[in-house]
């Protein structure tokens, strides 16, 4: 590892712990201690009872394992629930060098400081970049041809968050047309359902239906970005909102399979398939918490250091304004149950951010369009 990059990740991680030792983060971390006294209560019983404000438990079995292992009554638990996200950035980082060999180290130095990341591990309070570690990890080991061991990665991803499941028409079809060979797909999602399954046990045994309704049904915050921010500003009955949603859902599965056949037909490089497929989430999604925007992180490089530096930036700078309009400028804990939801610069800081997904969406179609793609999976 060049010098430079380890400077830098020694920073951001430096900075990351400070945030994640000295603040509570956000309301999401006073939720998670509901969740850990749920769980360290009746284990699946977290899904019936409610968080600290009425808030679901939402996330994958698995999760409750790990709430029992931090336990919620330590004084630490800020810190240790928002450790394992700090700890995945730096595999994500060090993942990225191995995925992307030929990247430059000006990248890797951005990718190490981007300030999405900084703010989302070391304060925000929440699973994602956990998640992104499992799936950058997945698509390294399908690249370098372990497919299997591609699959336990992914496996562990949906323990971690089920949004993965948006990834699986590219990912098994990406196998099917690489490898040649139907059986492969299937024996990738065969791995990871054993994986799923078995770290779920005992609760998915106990009460299935009500674990599927609960990470299955969960729909995001309408009205806070993009079009559904957009749609709030006009006289619109509330069904007209809910068909709203359910157009955009829709319209997102669809393009979802549709993106999936197109680049792989392409024989697009994974990388940018998932890319593509985070940015065209989040320009169509009516909900985007602002954890979220922490997933394309490391699939941006892919389109070089500007427009790597456009979504750091755009991302970063709503991200920061909301947690500093949540915590009204203290950054110790930030409640955004508080209203208004976020500030004028932070509603308008968030249009921007949408606009650049939005662009960027456009400029991953410019580069896979082209003939003779230099982005073409060998």
């Amino acid at each position: 590892m060049k010098r430079p990059l380890l400077i830098a990740l020694g920073i951001a991680t430096l900075v990351k712990l400070v945030l994640a030792a000295v603040t509570i983060g956000t309301n999401d971390v006073a939720t998670w201690r509901v969740f850990a006294d749920n769980a360290m209560l009746c284990g699946e019983c977290a899904y019936q009872l409610p968080g600290r404000l009425g808030d679901p438990f939402n996330h994958p079995p698995f999760i409750i394992h790990f709430l029992k292992l931090i336990g919620p009554s330590t004084t630490w638990f800020p810190f240790w629930l928002r450790l394992p996200a700090i700890l995945g950035d730096i595999g994500t980082v060090l993942l990225v060098t191995r995925l992307m060999p030929r990247i430059s180290t000006r990248l890797l130095v951005l990718l190490a400081l981007n300030p999405v990341s900084i703010l989302v591990s070391g304060f925000h309070g929440n699973t994602d970049p956990v998640m992104i570690f499992f799936v950058v990890l997945t698509v390294y080991l399908l690249k370098t041809g372990r497919a299997n061991w591609a699959a336990v990665a992914f496996g562990m991803a949906i323990n971690i968050k089920i949004v993965p499941l948006f990834l699986v028409p590219a990912i098994l079809i990406y196998i099917w047309w690489s490898r040649k060979s139907l059986r492969s797909a299937a024996l990738f999602v065969a791995i990871a359902a054993v994986v799923v399954l078995a770290l779920s046990m005992p609760y998915i045994l106990r009460n299935p239906l009500a674990i599927g309704k609960a990470t299955l049904g969960y729909r995001g915050m309408y009205g806070q970005w993009g079009l559904s921010r957009i749609l709030i500003a006009f006289q619109i009955s509330t069904a007209g909102h809910e068909i709203a949603a359910r157009l955009t859902q829709t319209l997102i599965i669809v393009l979802t399979l549709a993106l999936a056949v197109y680049l792989n037909r392409r024989k697009i490089d994974l990388v940018y398939q998932i890319g593509l497929i985070f940015f065209a989430l989040f320009f169509l999604s009516s909900g985007v918490a602002v954890q979220y925007l922490s997933w394309p992180v490391p699939f941006i490089l892919a389109l070089g250091f500007w427009w790597s530096l456009a979504y750091y930036t755009s991302a970063g700078l709503y991200v920061f304004l909301s947690y500093h309009h949540w915590s009204l400028g203290q950054w110790y804990f930030a409640e955004s149950h508080r209203p208004p939801y976020s500030s004028a610069a932070g509603y308008m800081a968030g249009f921007v951010c949408w606009i650049v997904c939005g662009l960027i969406c456009f400029r991953y179609m410019q580069v896979v369009s082209k003939e003779d793609n230099p982005q073409q999976s060998s």
